[in-house]
């Protein structure tokens, strides 16, 4: 769903946002320092009452002695995590405290006042009003990890080129296009977290949780035991389940997502990323003496995110806008690029509903 609001309390024409955005934790990482009598190999373990995974022991590795315990904290609620554990969801912390102690118990014989917290996970989860706009969203974030010259890491695979289904397979070409489906940076502000953009719809898909890609977009913030302490959020278990803390992650999430936003977006300070790939069109359409066709293959990649990048690029080249827009109806009707529309104000309304 769309809804119209106002940003920041500035007197501007209303801006739409997706009201599909939800806000809260994901994962929690424990420390656990265990008795000599305590041998568990690495498993998983089910909510007492459900049955329902909730989370993960693994040993600690190196000199540190004991265990690491992930407990997925959307799941102790619900059967899966595609929604995150809202601010909402505090008022089930009573319960959510009463299963954690009572794991702790039966694994562990440990107290939940012993438990010191490693990380937490913080995202944004959101309901695309198109679900095929998931793969041109994620793309463009891949697209903008490379102009940050920031670090990062990235999962892809390759899919079939749509422009050459009609070229005979006895010929040898390449057929495929990258697809990303998620991206990681390193560490950021001063190792205090880093950032996780994916398709969580493929996730629930890929674990046979849905029967197909419903264009879930996560973006996530996995915050150290150091940015805790930073935002003054208690390390030990039963202080942190408290359901001012989730405000404080969530509230500190938005704050440090608007970093995310300089860097990514707003790269050059000036103008947002999409006009950096706009003038890029500009250019070629210069230099190939305004042959749509010839500038839109070059850029297939671009199209493919958004054929309005394109159309904003030939708005900005030609003369007049009946010349452009024919320009625009030629490629399309051309079928020589796949090209998705509104992926880039979707996303917009995304980053609206998130810093809003």
């Amino acid at each position: 769903m769309i809804a119209p609001v106002f940003c920041a309390g500035r007197r501007e024409r209303v801006k739409e946002i997706n009201t599909n955005t939800l806000l809260g934790i994901d994962t929690v990482e424990v420390n656990i320092t265990a008795g000599k009598d305590i041998n568990i190999k690495e498993t998983e373990f089910f909510h007492s009452r459900t049955g329902v995974r909730i989370g993960r022991i693994t040993k600690r590795s190196g000199r540190e002695n004991g265990y690491c315990m992930s407990i997925c904290f959307p799941k102790l609620l619900r059967k899966d995590n595609r929604e995150p554990f809202t601010i909402s969801d505090s008022i089930y912390l009573d319960a959510v405290v009463c299963e954690i102690q009572t794991q702790l118990m039966s694994l562990f014989k440990t107290n939940i006042k012993d438990i010191y917290v490693k990380s937490v996970e913080v995202n944004a989860t959101a309901q695309l009003k198109n679900p095929k706009n998931i793969k041109p969203i994620m793309n463009l974030f891949s697209l903008m990890f490379v102009q940050s010259e920031q670090k990062g890491h990235k999962v892809f695979h390759g899919e079939n080129n749509t422009a050459y289904n009609n070229v005979p397979l006895s010929k040898n070409i390449f057929r495929k296009i990258e697809q990303t489906e998620s991206l990681h940076t390193t560490r950021m502000g001063h190792c205090r977290y880093s950032w996780k953009i994916y398709d969580k719809g493929r996730e629930l898909m890929e674990k046979g949780k849905a029967k197909e890609d419903k264009g879930i977009l996560r973006i996530e913030q996995k915050i150290s035991a150091r940015g805790l302490k930073y935002i003054k959020v208690p390390l030990r278990l039963d202080e942190f389940l408290v359901s001012n803390n989730i405000k404080k992650l969530v509230e500190q999430y938005k704050q440090e997502f608007k970093e995310f936003l300089r860097i990514y977006w707003w790269s050059d300070k000036k103008e947002r990323f999409p006009d950096c790939l706009v003038n890029t069109i500009v250019l070629e359409l210069e230099e190939n003496k305004g042959q749509p066709l010839m500038v839109a293959k070059i850029h297939k990649e671009l199209l493919y995110i958004d054929i309005d990048i394109f159309k904003r690029a030939c708005l900005k080249f030609y003369p007049n806008k009946k010349t452009a827009l024919q320009a625009v109806r030629r490629v399309k009707q051309s079928q020589a690029v796949t090209y998705h529309e509104k992926t880039i104000a979707e996303l917009v309304q995304i980053f609206r509903a998130i810093i809003c």
